[in-house]
């Protein structure tokens, strides 16, 4: 185990996830500490080193170094990268960045299942809007280690389509966050391929790859699922985010319910994942997500046809050095 797990994590988890997920990202504000831990450790090695282990991949056309990235959520703001880019990541995920400063949910907004490592939300997507994001985009654009994805919400076509031009030329791929705009009667469901079908005519002079995450009550079913990969084929998305998340009751949550992440859903992700690589049929680029904590879990991801993955409930529960050490056990052939 780390030093992270054994020392660090457990004075951390006596405080509520919400102040825990505060004071990591304070930490992060400050890169050099980092860039000097990242040296010591050999953490930067694992994402520049790596192609040298056979670890190379690419995404939606994009080369990466290695194939295990950092998730969307935990950097919304874009304010962390020369930080985040010295952790070993073949990639980063920034956002979701919002059309305009967003308060999110009210508190609590976090809730620990420690013994499962499982986490739920209900951050109500918080954001200081996409002005103050892009501006952190254009300094780090200067000094990029690795490639980077920016997520981007809205809850229209049209809040979705700005997001991408504004961001697009200060990172490497746009992944779309289709939100339905919670307008609808019981027993209705969103139209996710209309809306997918909007944005993609609005950015239709694009010149950077466009992803998509799907939404996760699309990822179980084989119907909106094919019709949403349908479109983006058509439409020529360059690939897609799927993850296992679902949504659960959770009375400690300021909401009092919440998505499930980690451990307890990695079953449901690699299905869905499964699900989506056979609907796919090769036609896109595809990046799984859900409950990989071990170079075993990724294994699995990438052997049932995941170009690469994303994490983030086990950054939180293994630390800093959890990009590092996946991919030494993915070149060594070991758990």
């Amino acid at each position: 185990m780390s030093v992270y797990e054994t020392a660090l994590r457990p004075l951390l988890f006596r405080l509520s996830p919400d102040r825990t997920h505060e004071l990591a990202q304070l930490a992060l504000r400050w890169p050099l500490p980092w860039q000097v831990l990242s040296r010591l450790s050999g953490l930067r090695e694992a994402a520049l080193g790596a192609g040298s282990a056979g670890l190379e991949t690419s995404y939606a056309g994009i080369k990466l170094a290695n194939p295990i990235g950092l998730a969307a959520g935990f950097d919304k703001n874009c304010e962390l990268l020369d930080s985040l880019s010295e952790l070993g990541f073949g990639f980063l995920t920034v956002g979701s960045v919002m059309p305009a400063p967003r308060f999110g949910n009210p508190f609590p907004r976090l809730v620990r299942y420690a013994d499962k490592e499982g986490i739920a939300d209900s951050m109500g997507v918080p954001s200081k809007g996409r002005a103050y994001a892009v501006e952190r985009l254009k300094d780090f654009d200067r000094r990029r280690r690795v490639p980077l994805i920016c997520n981007i919400g809205g809850f229209s076509a049209e809040e979705i389509a700005q997001g991408f031009l504004d961001v697009e030329p200060y990172v490497d791929i746009v992944e779309l966050s289709l939100m339905c705009p919670n307008v609808l009667k019981p027993g209705e469901v969103f139209d996710y391929t209309g809306m997918l079908r909007d944005v993609l005519r609005r950015i239709d002079k694009r010149q950077k790859p466009v992803t998509v995450r799907i939404p996760n009550d699309v990822a179980v079913s084989d119907e909106l699922l094919g019709a949403l990969l349908e479109a983006a084929v058509a439409e020529g998305v360059a690939g897609i985010k799927i993850g296992g998340g679902r949504p659960v009751p959770e009375p400690g949550l300021g909401t009092g319910r919440g998505t499930l992440h980690g451990r307890p859903i990695a079953d449901a992700a690699l299905e869905n994942l499964k699900r989506a690589v056979r609907l796919a049929n090769g036609r896109l680029s595809i990046k799984g997500n859900g409950g990989v904590f071990t170079a075993a879990d990724a294994r699995a991801m990438l052997s049932a046809g995941a170009a690469c993955i994303d994490l983030y409930s086990a950054f939180i529960y293994r630390g800093w050095t959890i990009a590092r050490d996946i991919n030494r056990g993915l070149a060594a052939g070991s758990a």
